[in-house]
This record gives C-alpha cells, sequence and structure tokens, in this order.
C-alpha cells in the first residue's frame, strides 16, 4: 500500500490542501474524529480528543504548573502569543513549543487514522475565526506528515499481533518477569496508569504521552510480559460513549488533573443561555386555557 492509502482520507486531503495552498480547517469525521488547522497549505494544529493536545503534554511533563500555565494563558491567548508569553516567562524555549506542537499534531493525525477516520470536510478560514492556543509557525509540510503518519500505521498494525489495538484494554500480568521492568520513564508511567479498564488512549491523557509511544510501550510490555492485551473494545459496542470513546467513571483520565481550564470571560455562557429555547406547553393546554378565558369572559 502507499502511504496515503495508509492514511485513509486524511492523507490525500492533506496534500490536495498544499497543492492549493488552502487556508482553513478539516474536520474529520469519525469516532472520535477532531479537526486539522492550516495556514497556506501547511499544517498548523490538529486537535482529536482520541490524543493528549500539546497543553496536556506540557503540562504533564512538569515544566510548567498549573497556575504559571492560567497566568500565561489569560494574559496571551487574547493577543495569539502564547507561545511567546511562555518563552518569556522562562517555562519553556521556543524550540521545544515548537518540538511540542509537531509532536501533538503528529499524534493527533495517527489517532484519528487509527481509530477510523470516515471522511475529511473543509471549512474555509472565517473572519470571526478563533486560532488555535499554540499553533506551530510557520507549520508542517503535509509531505512529511502523511509518510509519518502511514509508518506509524504500518508499525501499528504489526502490533495487532499482540492483540495491541487503540481499542484495547490492557491489565498488569498475573505473574511478570522476576526484576521488573528496566528503569524507562515512559514505561513506569504506562505501567502506573494500567488497571485493565483504561484504553490506550486513557493512559496517554493519564500519563501525558502521546498515544502512539503508549500503544508502542504497551506493545512493548506485552511482549516483554508484564502486561497482558486485554479484551479490546468493539466499535460501537455499548460500552462506548456516543463519539465511539469506552464510557468511564467520572475522573477515570485524569484530565481535569492535568489540563485546568483557564478562566475565560462570560460569552461563551451568554451564547449557551441564548440557544435556550422557552418549553412551549401542549397544543391542547393552549386550546383548554383560551376555552377557559372565552368561558370566563
Amino acid at each position: 500500500m502507499t502511504d496515503t492509502e495508509d492514511t485513509g482520507p486524511i492523507g490525500p486531503e492533506l496534500l490536495r490542501c498544499h497543492r492549493e495552498r488552502f487556508t482553513g480547517v478539516l474536520h474529520v469525521d469519525g469516532a472520535p474524529g477532531g479537526t486539522i488547522r492550516l495556514r497556506d497549505g501547511l499544517v498548523i494544529a490538529a486537535d482529536t480528543p482520541a490524543a493528549p493536545g500539546p497543553e496536556v503534554l506540557l503540562l504533564r511533563s512538569g515544566r510548567v504548573t498549573e497556575h504559571e500555565w492560567t497566568r500565561a494563558y489569560d494574559t496571551a491567548v487574547p493577543y495569539g502569543r502564547l507561545a511567546a508569553e511562555l518563552a518569556e516567562r522562562g517555562m519553556v524555549g521556543e524550540a521545544g513549543v515548537e518540538a511540542l506542537c509537531l509532536l501533538a499534531i503528529a499524534d493527533a493525525l495517527f489517532a484519528m487514522t487509527a481509530y477510523g477516520a470516515e471522511r475529511v470536510r473543509r471549512e474555509p478560514l472565517g473572519p470571526d475565526a478563533v486560532p488555535p492556543p499554540l499553533p506551530l509557525d510557520p507549520g508542517a509540510d503535509p509531505h512529511r506528515l502523511v509518510r509519518e503518519t502511514a509508518r506509524r500505521m504500518r508499525a501499528a498494525a504489526a502490533w495487532t499481533e499482540l492483540g495491541v489495538t487503540v481499542r484495547g484494554r490492557p491489565r498488569p500480568a498475573p505473574s511478570p518477569p522476576a526484576g521488573g521492568p528496566p528503569p524507562d520513564p515512559i514505561q513506569r508511567d504506562v505501567l502506573g496508569a494500567v488497571n485493565g479498564r483504561r484504553t490506550p488512549r486513557d493512559i496517554a491523557f493519564a500519563a501525558g504521552r502521546g498515544l502512539y509511544a503508549v500503544l508502542g510501550e504497551i506493545a512493548r510490555l506485552v511482549r516483554e510480559g508484564f502486561l497482558e492485551p486485554g479484551v479490546p473494545l468493539a466499535a460501537g459496542s455499548p460500552a462506548e460513549g456516543p463519539a465511539g470513546l469506552p464510557r468511564r467513571r467520572r475522573g477515570a483520565s485524569m484530565i481535569n488533573e492535568m489540563l485546568p481550564r483557564p478562566r475565560t470571560g462570560g460569552t461563551p455562557r451568554l451564547r449557551r443561555l441564548r440557544a435556550i429555547q422557552p418549553v412551549q406547553p401542549p397544543a391542547d393546554s393552549e386550546e383548554k386555557n383560551e376555552e377557559e378565558r372565552e368561558g370566563g369572559g
């Protein structure tokens, strides 16, 4: 198979956008799907519920505290300069932000493809479009991203022979090898997050690691006897939520602890209130009320 065939509908559309120097958003339909943002044909951000974004990865790295993140976010996001603000505060250098954003983009593209992207729809950039908090500047070449996504999909296909998939629920092996695993930080993070109920997506959020990296470590730990792949969730099974992601107990993915929501103004809340429509009484109730008014008159 070619790289574009390995990447489903995402790869060919990214390459077309590059040729046409498209600026806007690609909406990826799937379970759960996501969005890809482009500027002049280059990818500047990608987001999906199936993989941690750059904010989560940055916070879980320990380089930025919740308080520092909130202050930087509130100060810089309205002006589109969060990356510069983080660098000025000495939290992370500009090169570090760039590497983090590129990692998150590649991971999001892999996650959307691995979960089964179905269709990609274009939306040109409108005048009121809100830019992503941490865009990659100037952006990533789609050809490079398509090749990398195809490579990751081929690696993930090999892991399925071990029973490791994005829908699996790995669990600790009942009799792990003596001596324990080597002192590898990502392996410790993965092992600490595995409980037999979490999927690789849940573990990625809990460990603050990319989905692809977590899948690879799960496969390695299964191969070495420290984990068992567990029984995977079937796509669309009753155990899954409406977006195709597994149902979990509140707080199981630990996302609230890892990505504090910065303070925002009241505009989004006002929009939600305006969207609430008054409940209309049933038609027979209106007729009855009208009869009572006429009779009373």
